[in-house]
Order: C-alpha cells, then sequence, then structure tokens
C-alpha cells in the first residue's frame, strides 16, 4: 500500500527565504521563517517514518531555491525537491505533478502549515484509501482551512483546482465534489493563521495526548520559540 502511494507537500509561500517569507504576528522575519520551517519539517518527519523518501514530493516557492541550495544538509531528497513561481503556481503545479511515479494509484496532498496529524492518523488515511470507493479524504483545521487531501482515483482535473493563497478554496471543493467521490472528513487539525494560535499550540503541545504530534527534535524547535515569545503565552 505504501508503495503505490505519493505524497506531495505544496507551500506556495516562501519560508526558507527570511527576507521574503509571510510574518507571522509578533514575530521577527527570522522567527517567522523558523516557525514555518518548522512546521513543514515536522510534517515531513511523520510522513517518512511510514514512507521512503523516494515517494515524497516538496514544491515550494523559487524565492526559497537559492536558499536551501547554500545548506549543507536537507531532509529533503533533491530529485522530489521542486519549485515554481508564485505568479503561476497552478500551471507550474501541474506540470511538477506530472513527474510523479508511473503506476502509483494513490495521492495525499499536504498544505504543511499545521499541527495535529500523527502517523495513526495517516494509517487510517491509508485504510480509508483502500476501498473499493473512489474516494476523497479532507482533512481542514478549526479555521475551516483545507490542508490535506487524499484521493485513491487521480483525476487531471485535481493539480488544477489547487490555489496559491487557498491551497483548495470552496469553489475549488464543489468541483471536486462534483468528479463523483466517496467523501470522508477526517479530524480537524491545528493551524497558525492567527496571533492567539501561537499561544493556543502551546497549550495543545504541552498536553500529552498530542505528543505524538511532533519528534522530541521538533518539539524543542517549538519551545524554543515559546522562550523566545514568552510574553505572547
Amino acid at each position: 500500500m505504501l508503495n503505490s502511494t505519493n505524497v506531495f507537500f505544496v507551500l506556495p509561500d516562501p519560508v526558507y527565504n527570511q527576507e521574503q517569507c509571510q510574518i507571522y504576528p509578533n514575530f521577527t522575519k527570522a522567527d517567522s521563517s523558523f516557525l514555518y520551517v518548522t512546521l513543514l519539517e515536522n510534517m515531513y518527519e511523520i510522513f517518512s517514518v511510514l514512507f521512503p523518501k523516494v515517494d515524497l514530493f516538496v514544491c515550494l516557492n523559487e524565492k526559497d531555491e537559492e536558499i536551501l541550495s547554500l545548506k549543507t544538509s536537507s531532509p529533503f531528497l533533491s530529485d522530489n525537491l521542486f519549485y515554481f513561481n508564485e505568479d503561476t503556481f497552478t500551471n507550474e503545479f501541474v506540470s511538477i505533478f506530472d513527474k510523479r511515479k508511473a503506476g502509483v494509484k494513490n495521492f495525499i496532498f499536504v498544505h504543511p502549515d499545521f499541527v495535529g496529524l500523527t502517523e495513526a492518523d495517516i494509517l487510517q488515511m491509508l485504510d480509508l484509501l483502500l476501498l473499493e470507493d473512489d474516494v476523497l479524504l479532507l482533512k481542514k483545521t478549526l479555521h475551516k482551512k483545507i490542508v490535506l487531501f487524499a484521493t485513491n482515483k487521480f483525476q487531471n482535473e485535481i493539480p488544477r483546482l489547487m490555489h496559491k493563497k487557498n491551497f483548495v478554496c470552496d469553489s475549488a471543493l464543489k468541483k471536486l465534489c462534483a468528479l463523483d467521490y466517496q467523501f470522508y472528513k477526517l479530524k480537524n487539525v491545528f493551524s497558525l493563521a492567527h496571533a492567539n494560535d501561537f499561544k493556543e499550540l502551546y497549550k495543545m503541545l504541552s498536553r500529552k495526548e498530542n505528543y505524538a504530534c511532533c519528534s522530541k527534535k521538533m518539539h524543542d524547535r517549538f519551545t524554543h520559540l515559546f522562550i523566545e515569545y514568552k510574553e505572547l503565552l
């Protein structure tokens, strides 16, 4: 099952480029970048426990390319790392998607700006993708934004519905509904969209039942930010 699944991490906005990344409320540019990179690498790490890295594709804004090229090490496979121009995001993502492995049946698309996904959640998704029905799985944040969807029946229309700012916006979701899938809405996850969300993230990661949402390494990275911005907690 794992060998018949490709995972695409899609980040339309720069995250490694500190000068170009979006500023999280009350954060410096450097710490905003650190936060977004940690969210991405945490999600990649969780999936890489279950999937070989050759099945994990990372799609980043071209403004991150120079920064990543200067890094001495990267968690990503270089052959599975792609960059696109934000002005032509949808068309370029379609082109990137054409590089997927031949014969793959199942696809998971992730906008990795959230916390709350565990290995158990991924295994649940894989079980649903085994159903004989044409399945589409959705995960939303508590702010009602779609940040993950998966399917066991690929249609060429799917990557064309992905938008730069909203990943999968409401109008695109309506078009997906018209493609005759069996829909499953999975447990919501937590994203950082507003200033107060940082405090809520601290509370969430402090609870024992959420320890599986990130490794100790990633938890330490979040803790660094909690210490740095303790006045926001």
